[in-house]
């Protein structure tokens, strides 16, 4: 660092492994110059709106990006598990195709993942997601698009029709597209994302009351680094000093119970 602040040549500047390492190093810590807000249900909604009236998004192209919205809240998607890498790109064997998606008759969706950011053997995973049966749901979205297309099923699950020629749908596009609808909504754009749809899954989760242990499957995280993608709603925060004010004190220990959701008295 020394030699950088002299403004002398950095001697690591050759070593593509070393800067490798040091991503590796951050990505497995944790550590981000990045600081994403997330998109919640009450944000989802309005998103909704400001999309069907989007002048200039196709018809059909609005069915797609909703239902691209949905389905990564819902399904606590990362982006790289719903987009394709480039426009151009796609890779069956990896990337998210219509052939990995099935209905059960109870009206459930079930949506295969080949690969993931932390399934590096791509030894891939099944999600299982229900009708929400209100006005944003993840299932009639991805209905009405898939009615309005008729690509082989071979094909990735989202494509965006400019100019009449498919473009695939990217991270980047995402991006694009949710920071134009809140930018016309009045909203800062500066801090949201692709990204932004699962950390509002998990903000959302907490708030609805869901357990930890259950928000760490949905996210399919396999430590406690889901706790990073929730923003303490305001609303949780405004409980605390009723709900502990509340607490009773008692000689039994209570312990968290992963498999009932909630704390039990421990074995003495």
């Amino acid at each position: 660092m020394s030699h950088i602040e002299n403004s002398l040549t950095d001697p690591f500047q050759d070593a593509p492994l070393l800067c490798l390492l040091l991503r590796g190093i951050k990505r497995s810590v944790g550590i981000s110059s990045q600081h994403r807000l997330p998109i919640t249900m009450a944000l989802l909604r309005r998103i909704k709106t400001e999309l069907a009236r989007a002048p200039d998004i196709l018809p059909k192209d609005q069915l797609m990006l909703w239902s691209a919205f949905t389905l990564a809240f819902y399904g606590f998607l990362r982006s790289s598990e719903f987009t394709s890498p480039s426009t151009k790109q796609f890779n069956p064997l990896a990337h998210l195709s219509r052939s990995d998606i099935s209905f059960s008759s109870d009206g459930s969706l079930r949506l295969q993942l080949k690969a993931s950011k932390t399934d590096p053997y791509r030894q891939g995973c099944s999600l299982l997601l229900a009708p929400s049966g209100r006005s944003v749901c993840a299932i009639r979205a991805l209905r009405k698009y898939l009615a309005l297309s008729s690509s082989s099923t071979e094909a990735p699950l989202y494509v965006i029709y400019v100019f009449q020629s498919g473009l695939y749908l990217t991270r980047a596009k995402v991006t694009s597209v949710l920071r134009l609808l809140l930018q016309r909504m009045g909203v800062s754009t500066e801090h949201y994302a692709s990204y932004s749809f699962r950390i509002g899954a998990a903000t959302t989760a907490a708030e609805a009351g869901l357990p930890p242990w259950l928000i760490q499957t949905l996210g399919r995280c396999s430590s406690n680094c889901f706790t990073l993608y929730i923003r303490t709603p305001t609303s949780i925060l405004q409980r605390v000093p009723s709900l502990l004010a509340s607490t009773t004190t008692t000689t039994a220990q209570r312990i968290w119970n992963p498999q009932d959701g909630c704390c039990t008295l421990a074995q003495t």
